[in-house]
């Protein structure tokens, strides 16, 4: 019994000696290029990842813009007048006439700190009622409302 045993064992080792020569080599060579060119050839969208949260922008976010609405209730026509600011300078004048009861709007301005004037028309001259800087955040759409 101990011979089978022995014999048994000896023939396993041959096995595993006899899988180390030039024929296993190419085999094994083989089996790793052909694993190679499957990675290659696969479709590259396949292999990138899609972020989970892609936050979606809208036009106004990447454009940085906002709007701004004047709604007058204060019995008179009323002109208005914004500046721009940039940096310690004002830029840029952009003017409503507002009927009474009315409203006016400006859109797509560019997102920053405007100064505003707020003057009635009077018989002779205006009548400044209001003045005063105001913040546009992107994709804002601000009303105000001018009353008595």
């Amino acid at each position: 019994m101990r011979i089978y045993y022995s014999l048994l064992l000896l023939i396993a080792c041959s096995a595993a000696i006899a899988q180390n020569n030039l024929a296993a080599n190419i085999i094994e060579g083989s089996k790793t290029l052909v694993d190679l060119i499957r990675v290659i050839k696969t479709p590259k969208n396949s292999l990138i990842a899609m972020p989970v949260n892609n936050p979606v922008l809208d036009s106004c976010t990447i454009k940085n813009i906002a709007d701004i609405c004047y709604k007058n209730n204060s019995g008179n026509t009323v002109n208005i007048s914004l500046f721009r600011r940039i940096g310690n300078t004002y830029i840029g004048n952009l003017s409503l006439k507002i009927p009474n009861n009315s409203q006016e709007c400006l859109y797509e301005l560019v997102a920053g700190i405007y100064k505003y004037k707020i003057e009635i028309e009077g018989e002779a001259q205006k009548i400044l009622i209001n003045e005063g800087e105001l913040k546009l955040n992107a994709c804002e759409k601000a009303i105000r409302e001018i009353k008595k």
